[in-house]
């Protein structure tokens, strides 16, 4: 293996440890251990209600595609 094939891997793994330990997050300390396994019921969720209409039908035109003549 080259030397500078050798460099460049040296170089790279040394970047991708020190990125790495740069943007490593430690875990927060959580304050009460057992508020961790509490589960909270979920809340009462209502659908939101369908109106059954307005009275009002659409009708739906067919359009007919006409080529734009050019000049």
């Amino acid at each position: 293996m080259p030397k500078d094939a050798k460099f460049g891997m040296v170089v790279g793994i040394s970047l991708v440890i020190v990125v790495s330990v740069f943007f490593f997050r430690k875990e927060a300390p959580s304050l009460d251990s057992a508020a961790a396994t509490i589960v909270k019921p979920a809340p009462d969720i209502t659908p939101p209600s369908i109106p059954s209409g307005n009275g009002r039908s659409v009708q739906a035109n067919a359009m007919v595609h006409t080529p734009i003549e050019e000049p």
